[in-house]
C-alpha cells in the first residue's frame, strides 16, 4: 500500500493548471474514489495519471492502483509514452505510443503499450483508453458520459480487463453525477463480475 500512497497523493496534490477530476462512487459490492490528472506542458510533453481507491464489502478488502505515464507528441495527437501500473499486486513498466485528442464535446486519451508484469515475471500487452462524451442539453445542463477501458495480456494469455461506465448529468460548474458501473474480466475463459451504482463528481 505504501507504495501506491505517494503517487496518488502527488496525483491530487498538483496546484498547476491541468484537467483535473474526482469522482465518488458507491455500489452494491464497493465504493471507490477515482482521480484523473491531465496536463499538456508548454513544450510537446504530456502528462496523464488515473488514480483509484476502492473498497470491497464483502471482503473488506481497500484496494488502490495508480496508472500514469508521461508522453511526447510526435505529431498533433500522437506520441510516444513511458510509464507504467502500480497496484497492491504488482508494478507494471509500460512503454508504447499515445493517442490523445479533443474536439468539441468529445475527448480520447489512448495508450497502446508493451508492459513487463514483475509479478508474473512476464513481457505483455497493454491497453487503457479514457473517452468522455458531454453535449449540452440545455442552458442549465450536459449530458455526461465516460468510458474507461483497461486490458491487459501476456504474450501467452489475458490477464485482466476492467471498464468503468458513467452516465449522468453535468452542470455548468462542471458538477456531474448519475448511474455507473464497474465490469471486470480475469482469465482466458473472461470471468465478468459486474456492479453497478451511482456517482458524483467534479471537474476542475
Amino acid at each position: 500500500m505504501k507504495r501506491i500512497l505517494f503517487p496518488l497523493l502527488l496525483l491530487f496534490s498538483y496546484e498547476v493548471t491541468a484537467q483535473i477530476s474526482i469522482q465518488g462512487y458507491a455500489g452494491t459490492k464497493e465504493s471507490e474514489v477515482l482521480g484523473i490528472y491531465d496536463k499538456d506542458f508548454k513544450s510537446k510533453w504530456n502528462y496523464f495519471a488515473s488514480g483509484t481507491i476502492s473498497y470491497r464489502y464483502e471482503s473488506k478488502k481497500l484496494n488502490a492502483e495508480v496508472y500514469q505515464n508521461l508522453n511526447y507528441y510526435i505529431s498533433q495527437n500522437w506520441g510516444i509514452s513511458a510509464g507504467g501500473y502500480i497496484s497492491n499486486e504488482d508494478i507494471m513498466p509500460s512503454a508504447g505510443f499515445a493517442f490523445i485528442k479533443e474536439k468539441g464535446d468529445f475527448g480520447i486519451n489512448l495508450f497502446p503499450a508493451l508492459t513487463y508484469s514483475f509479478d508474473s515475471e512476464e513481457m505483455g500487452f497493454g491497453l487503457y483508453t479514457l473517452m468522455e462524451y458531454t453535449p449540452k442539453i440545455n442552458e442549465h445542463f450536459n449530458l455526461y458520459s465516460m468510458l474507461i477501458m483497461e486490458s491487459d495480456f501476456s504474450f501467452k494469455q489475458h490477464q485482466g480487463s476492467g471498464q468503468i461506465i458513467r452516465l449522468g448529468l453535468e452542470t455548468r460548474k462542471k458538477l456531474q453525477f448519475g448511474l455507473g458501473s464497474t465490469i471486470s474480466q480475469t482469465g482466458n475463459n473472461f470471468e465478468t463480475e459486474a456492479d453497478f451504482g451511482i456517482f458524483i463528481g467534479k471537474k476542475f
